[in-house]
């Protein structure tokens, strides 16, 4: 099984490439001839792999008379980094020795293709004279970046004695993977035990930056933001990435305020400091302020450019905004750039932000010039037709994607919103009860809500009601509440009474129950039920928050 992970693809798979490469090259005397000094070959292997300039790392590497090991690492670090697997595991097959590097360096390579199982195999046949905290941290970082974190916990504590005992202990670059694996599993056990483990093998000296920035990261994740804060304190040598994952972790959390006060203190940053700014003023509400910010980026910072992030969330907060005309000025820089048709999530975002904007035209056309879409190129153009009020088209779009196998649990989310909007009750009911037989989707609680708002949209209140308590999960408030809006819209008291008083026991605190049903009581000419409950909400002291905007511009 080893033998077949590591053994290239077919006999001619390297001897292939590497003939195929020196045919590229146009005719002229080997360059090796007047550089005799295999060091210096080897610089220039390294050079080529740096500027893409495979084939020619290749030819060097051929015509080099005295290989060493050095040379042989080189040029499969060249192939492994360029994606090149196939010549990559011919070479790595045909390798006289191999050094710890060499399988570092595999199991790396095979780590960004996806490879994790042939990864893991040839960390398994590694001899022990190559077993060192190198090739540990490559196959601990291929699960963590592969998300497979609870493999990479695994794999760390069932080998940690053995590497113990050949005194090979972790280092920054293993924990900070570690780190992550905790975060990601949202195991807080396994993130204490990580943490003990570094104040126990790294003095300050050697636990680096980028361990810190991972326990700040675990912590905000996780929920702990006074520990991430702690950490963040007790950091001596921060850099742009630390004020950027403390930033994040304000975000995370909706205090909007303290990020920026890191990001107006910071002596440098980088593209992803604006990023995070943006984006956490779009979250927090306070999407002009994040518009500002980009045109700050844009204009007064020289030698930094937006990327393709910083205009995903400007064009969202467009979307959040229905500012179309600027919407189409982001567009136009997303071309003079070189994102558009290139970038999918750029794509992705102008097809939300036109459909945001009610330009049905434009969001088809952004679709239909899109080289390839992804599953959210689909759900956002299905999405868009249907709350748009283009329910048939909708579903026209939901059929091409379905019949094309490109489908997620959000495709049938998008269906049955457009089927609500529509009034298509009877074709949502069809595609609900076909989620599960034909498509190998299972209904969740959000697709029970959607069928809760179609149903109760069209007026079919107690048969809206009867489905939500007959879902397989426990109804939560946003669907109480969605049932509650259409009674009020259908003034039905009666199942109203019943949403009202599920909505308060899930969230005692919120006045939006009180309000609603009080409405629906003065609607129904039962005005003393209203002020009653009026005064029962202010008795216990709540008061209706948030103030709704709307920032349609008239065309």
């Amino acid at each position: 099984m080893v033998a077949r992970a590591i053994a290239p693809p077919s006999p001619r798979g390297w001897r292939a490439y590497a003939v195929g490469a020196a045919s590229r090259r146009p005719l002229q005397a080997p360059l090796h001839r007047s550089m005799t000094d295999a060091g210096e070959l080897v610089k220039k292997i390294i050079a080529c792999g740096r500027a893409g300039e495979v084939a020619e790392a290749v030819s060097l590497f051929e015509g080099m008379p005295h290989k060493n090991q050095v040379a042989w690492n080189a040029v499969l670090s060249v192939l492994a980094r360029s994606g090149n697997l196939v010549a990559a595991r011919g070479l790595f097959a045909r390798m006289p020795l191999r050094s710890a590097a060499s399988y570092a360096t595999m199991i790396a390579g095979l780590s960004r293709s996806g490879c994790t199982p042939e990864a893991r195999a040839v960390f398994d046949c590694m001899p022990l004279h190559c077993r060192n905290v190198f090739s540990w941290t490559a196959m601990i970082s291929c699960y963590t970046e592969n998300h497979q974190p609870r493999r990479a916990l695994k794999l760390f504590s069932s080998s940690y004695s053995g590497f113990f005992e050949i005194r090979v202990f972790p280092n920054s670059h293993t924990f900070s993977a570690l780190l992550k694996s905790c975060a990601d599993a949202g195991s807080l056990a396994a993130a204490e035990q990580i943490h003990a483990m570094i104040i126990k093998l790294l003095d300050e000296d050697r636990c680096s930056a980028y361990v810190h920035n991972a326990l700040i990261h675990l912590h905000a994740k996780l929920g702990s933001l006074p520990d991430a804060e702690l950490v963040y304190k007790r950091t001596k040598s921060k850099d742009v990435g630390t004020w950027n994952t403390m930033m994040d972790a304000y975000t995370r959390h909706l205090r909007i305020d303290k990020a920026l006060d890191i990001f107006d203190s910071m002596k440098e940053r980088d593209v992803l400091s604006w990023n995070i700014a943006m984006s956490g003023l779009r979250e927090s509400g306070r999407g002009e302020e994040g518009l500002r910010l980009f045109i700050r980026l844009l204009s007064l910072v020289p030698g930094m450019k937006p990327n393709a992030s910083s205009y995903t969330t400007a064009l969202t907060v467009c979307a959040t905004l229905s500012r179309t005309e600027l919407g189409r000025q982001v567009h136009a820089l997303t071309i003079k750039q070189g994102f558009y048709l290139t970038n999918i999530f750029v794509c992705n975002s102008l097809i939300n932000m036109y459909a945001s904007c009610g330009s049905k035209v434009d969001s088809v056309q952004m679709f239909d010039e899109m080289p390839t879409r992804d599953v959210i190129s689909w759900n956002t153009l299905i999405l868009g037709l249907g709350q748009n009020g283009h329910s048939e088209e909708a579903l026209e779009v939901a059929e091409r994607a379905l019949s094309s196998n490109v489908y997620n649990h959000s495709t049938f989310v998008a269906i049955l919103t457009s089927c609500s909007h529509g009034g298509l009750v009877q074709k949502g009911l069809d595609h609900f009860a076909s989620m599960g037989g034909r498509y190998g989707i299972k209904p969740s609680s959000d697709h029970y809500t959607c069928v809760v708002d179609m149903l109760g949209r069209a007026g079919r209140i107690d048969e809206a009601c009867g489905f939500l308590r007959s879902s397989p999960f426990p109804a939560n408030s946003v669907a109480w509440a969605t049932l509650l809006s259409a009674c009020l819209v259908h003034g039905n008291d009666e199942v109203a009474e019943v949403a009202a008083a599920e909505l308060r026991l899930l969230e005692p605190e919120n006045a939006a129950s009180y309000v609603m049903l009080a409405n629906a009581y003065a609607r129904a000419g039962r005005t003393e039920d209203s002020w009653q409950l009026l005064n029962r909400m202010r008795e216990k002291g709540l008061r209706k928050t948030g103030t709704g905007y709307s920032w349609i511009l008239p065309t």
